[in-house]
């Protein structure tokens, strides 16, 4: 805490300031990867090796952590979470998922713990599901819901909220 003491501000004013910029999804991902190498590690217990599926599932995942920006800048809107949405995006990867970018992420970190061949090293890719569901996708539609009313509730009718039937 000593490290983000600044004279000029309050030490936890600017320590939350600092804190709240590090909550974001891309984050919560990279961490629950972390997790999933030390779980690996200290039960190092191997079940499985499965390079072509995890390499596959790695893939898919990256490819919309990509290509789902990607639409959010074409349609002029935000992409920062908890921020107010523009426009209801319905192209690309937003066809077949409410949560393309979301489920992108949780694929990465599945992939990356089927990668390591261990029944523990997935157990965090199951954390990230749920805390990404509860802490951005559910708050997320109901913003959506706020802002485009009949349109969000035609969409999320069609459309399911990770593949096209779930």
């Amino acid at each position: 805490m000593f490290l983000f003491y600044n004279k000029d501000s309050n030490t936890k004013l600017h320590w939350l300031k600092l804190m709240k910029n590090f909550n974001i999804p891309p984050v919560w991902t990279f961490i629950s990867m972390i997790f999933a190498v030390m779980l690996h590690f200290i039960y190092p217990v191997v079940f499985f090796q499965f390079l072509a599926i995890d390499t596959g599932i790695i893939g898919i995942g990256l490819y919309l952590i990509i290509a789902s920006p990607i639409w959010f800048k074409r349609k002029n809107t935000t992409i920062i979470p908890r921020r107010k949405p523009t426009t209801l995006i319905v192209d690309g990867p937003f066809k077949m998922s409410r949560n393309p970018m979301y489920l992108g992420m949780i694929l990465l970190s599945f992939g990356f713990g089927l990668s390591l061949g261990s029944f523990q090293a997935i157990i965090p890719s199951v954390w990230l599901f749920f805390f990404l569901k509860n802490n951005y996708v559910l708050p997320e539609e109901r913003k959506l819901m706020e802002a485009m009313g009949e349109e969000a509730e035609r969409y999320f009718s069609k459309t399911g909220r990770w593949i096209w039937f779930l």
